[in-house]
């Protein structure tokens, strides 16, 4: 994929830094781009954006054959530099991870509310809130709402996202607990035994234990409860995962946070009243639309929106009714739709 302007900066500096002016026309040289003659005797730094800007104008554009070449380089500076860009990371407009549009090659698109919200997370104080829920009925991207979390704990604040599914399983309240202490390095020996376990309804003495342990996390955790609105996820396991993000919010231990994504049940306590709330909802053709025109600008070549609309409503054409499955394929042809605009491919 081209490089942004931000990543285009930082890469000419680091070859100012490193390189002398014979090394990079030597490189330059080798992809086809005479620098001399582009702009004669200039210094390093402007050699360095020239021969990116001629690569990325190439079509298709051609910066990752820089990137490939600077990793197998002898300076190791350079070497760890273009393995870095050569990751998939985000793609932001504004270059903060909160506004990221492309998540690694996944797209992410609208969910102002959502990610909103999540500054309180990146940027916490003692009274900010620990527990985040994301609602919804029908299907429209709950579960999607993990991928921007991982993305999030891991750009902004070094923490592990987890994240814990319970479509197709059967937990009791016990085994819930259980797999949510195997995921946060906890001891599950010092989970109590229930008098008639696998017990259903009385969780109190499972989640004064869960209380009880927090303190002894090592690392920054999102602990994200999935699929809290699938079939076979019975009431007491919902009450289960309301009462974990019950004991974060009344805790708000240093190093936790709780995300219950598809927990639809009224949330009527007074101690939760200040939580991260998200009613999660598809993207139609006008947020699709401004997704795409967010995509082109990063590349330099605007695209114009009314273009983006007719693109969008096209892609949605094919789904006349967005089901589960519909919204999965239709997300796949969104994200091809944006590489292609990345590549300098516009429709």
């Amino acid at each position: 994929m081209p490089l942004t302007g931000q990543q285009i900066a930082k890469l000419a500096d680091i070859i100012d830094q490193q390189l002398s002016p014979q090394a990079l026309e030597l490189i330059a040289t080798d992809l086809g781009v005479n620098l001399n003659n582009l702009v004669p005797g200039a210094s390093v730094k402007t050699w360095a954006f020239k021969l990116i800007e001629t690569l990325n104008g190439r079509m298709p554009p051609e910066d990752g054959l820089l990137l490939s070449k600077l990793s197998s380089h002898a300076n190791s500076v350079l070497r760890a530099a273009a393995l870095e860009l050569l990751k998939p990371t985000f793609l932001s407009p504004t270059g903060d991870p909160h506004d990221a549009i492309v998540l690694g090659r996944t797209a992410f698109v609208a969910r102002e509310t959502l990610r909103g919200r999540l500054k309180e997370f990146t940027n916490p104080s003692p009274y900010t809130t620990r527990v985040l829920v994301v609602r919804g009925d029908e299907p429209g991207g709950k579960s999607y709402s993990w991928e921007f979390l991982r993305h999030l704990a891991f750009a902004c604040v070094g923490a592990n996202a987890l994240r814990l599914r319970l479509k197709n399983t059967n937990y009791t309240p016990r085994q819930f607990l259980e797999q949510a202490y195997h995921l946060l390095l906890l001891n599950t020996s010092t989970l109590p035994a229930l008098s008639d376990d696998p017990q259903l309804a009385k969780i109190e003495p499972l989640i004064n234990d869960f209380k009880g342990v927090l303190a002894s996390l090592q690392n920054r955790y999102w602990l994200v409860i999935d699929d809290l609105n699938e079939a076979n996820v019975t009431p007491s396991i919902r009450e289960a995962a309301y009462a974990i993000a019950y004991a974060v919010e009344e805790t708000k231990p240093d190093r936790l946070w709780v995300a219950l994504l598809g927990y639809n049940e009224p949330i009527i306590d007074s101690d939760l009243r200040h939580i991260a709330l998200d009613d999660a909802e598809f993207p139609g053709p006008a947020f699709v639309a401004k997704h795409l025109e967010l995509i082109a600008q990063t590349t330099g070549r605007p695209l114009a929106s009314g273009r983006a609309r007719e693109i969008a409503d096209l892609l949605f054409t094919k789904y006349p009714k967005l089901t589960r499955e519909a919204m999965s394929q239709l997300t796949v042809s969104v994200e091809k739709m944006g590489e292609k605009i990345r590549m300098g491919q516009q429709p």
